[in-house]
């Protein structure tokens, strides 16, 4: 009997990481798309100072949200581990990918205490402070390029060595990886879509073994 649950068991925790993982790509969307978009580095600090008056609504509200997105950020990538690498082969490549999320964790950390802390000092902190904050959530905090790569090219190399899941996300992790270590700018963005391709990959994956399974048990 235990043999027989242990399937229905592993595809339950498929779908229910899949659900995380889309869980995660809408959080970011939503922080991407409401939270206001910070000066550059280079911005002077009379001018930071005007911005941060004007946006703290909207610093708070990023400074939440970054913490809603790290901590379904943080379930999603450790329960993801099991369906990466089930077994032996791959664990610890799996594992090591969730060394570079934890990373890439912290710096959404960072930029949530950065963004409360600029919209929380607003009226009293002076205009050089805002714009060191400000500094630090631009360039920083945002040089995260080589946490992204180990997640993603980690994680990606376990599934080749498992072969829990197609060949062809590995691959596209691998170049995701490369691309956000070459361009550090992109890491946010090419984990959101390294999401967004393994949560898609999981459910489709999932909806086919239950099918496949259905069929075989009916012969």
């Amino acid at each position: 009997m235990n043999n027989d649950q242990q399937p229905n068991m592993n595809k339950h925790q498929r779908r229910w990481v899949g659900l995380g993982g889309l869980a995660l790509v809408l959080v970011l969307l939503v922080t991407v798309f409401t939270s206001p978009q910070t000066p550059d580095a280079t911005t002077g600090a009379a001018q930071v100072a005007k911005f941060v008056h004007s946006n703290r609504g909207g610093l708070y509200l990023n400074a939440y949200l970054s913490s809603l997105a790290v901590l379904v950020g943080a379930v999603f990538l450790w329960y993801l581990r099991d369906v990466v690498a089930p077994a032996i082969p791959g664990r610890r490549l799996a594992n090591l990918g969730f060394a570079g999320a934890i990373l890439f964790l912290v710096g959404g950390i960072y930029n949530a205490g950065t963004s409360f802390a600029m919209a929380d000092v607003a009226k009293h902190a002076d205009p050089t402070v805002l714009q060191t904050l400000n500094i630090f959530s631009e360039d920083v905090n945002s040089f995260d390029g080589g946490a992204t790569a180990v997640l993603m090219g980690a994680t990606s190399l376990g599934i080749l060595r498992s072969k829990a899941l197609p060949s062809w996300l590995a691959y596209v992790g691998l170049v995701l990886a490369v691309a956000s270590l070459v361009l550090p700018f992109l890491g946010l963005l090419g984990v959101g879509i390294w999401v967004l391709l393994t949560t898609i990959t999981i459910l489709a994956t999932s909806t086919q073994s239950k099918v496949t399974g259905e069929l075989v048990g009916a012969v």
